[in-house]
């Protein structure tokens, strides 16, 4: 079976999708009078059994509601036992539970988050990375390409390719746009076409007919090698 990376044949763009599914653990804002008002509180609660070790090396994913707060805030997080009794992760540096969140957009300069902007970094969940004092704040999703079985989007690759249009193979493409607005599409010279571009591709094409509704070129191709 061949497999590519998804690409949408329309406007050329690849796919980029989340390939991991995080486990998500709660967060809350919290009310702290007795801090500085220049920030707003949150706390993350993780199990009592994972260790502050585990926190520090690996991290915490968690999701924050949006908030319309043009604040910068910090957060806590604590280690939960099944009875309610809890335990902070301590603050190497200052020697507290809070760590100011900071974040570093697009690989720029690494600064201060305010909550209303959090958007900006994932429109679904976060991680956070403990660091030198500070809570550092990523998207949750690890992105890749989108790899998927691609015999029909070589198909469509194929037709839309012109001649000359790909340098690593300059006579490849059927260039369908060439006959659409012909009174048969389906002429002898793009028959042979067809059963040329796509015999060299390691494909039989069975049948072929255009759809002149929809405007696309309807094949029943068997792939015969995978090249």
């Amino acid at each position: 079976m061949r497999k590519d990376i998804e690409l949408h044949i329309e406007t050329g763009d690849v796919a980029i999708d989340p390939q991991n599914s995080p486990r998500m653990r709660d967060f809350r804002w919290v009310n702290e009078p007795s801090l500085l008002s220049r920030y707003i509180y949150g706390e993350i609660d993780v199990p009592y059994s994972v260790s502050e070790r585990t926190v520090r090396q690996n991290g915490v994913f968690f999701v924050i509601p949006y908030t319309p707060i043009y604040q910068e805030f910090k957060i806590r997080i604590r280690r939960v036992n099944e009875d309610g009794s809890f335990l902070y992760v301590i603050n190497e540096v200052d020697g507290t539970e809070w760590h100011l969140v900071k974040s570093a957009l697009y690989g720029g300069v690494l600064q201060n988050v305010f909550a209303s902007t959090l958007p900006t970094i994932s429109e679904s969940g976060f991680f956070v990375n403990l660091e030198d004092g500070i809570a550092r704040l990523y998207a949750s999703s690890q992105s890749d390409f989108n790899i998927v079985k691609a015999n029909r989007q070589n198909t469509n690759c194929m037709l839309a390719c012109f001649p000359g249009g790909n340098y690593r193979y300059p006579l490849t493409g059927v260039g369908l746009a060439r006959w659409i607005n012909s009174t048969n599409v389906v002429s002898t010279d793009l028959t042979k076409i067809l059963q040329a571009e796509f015999s060299a591709d390691g494909c039989n094409v069975r049948t072929a007919a255009y759809n002149y509704d929809t405007k696309q070129m309807e094949l029943d191709v068997d792939v015969i090698e995978d090249l």
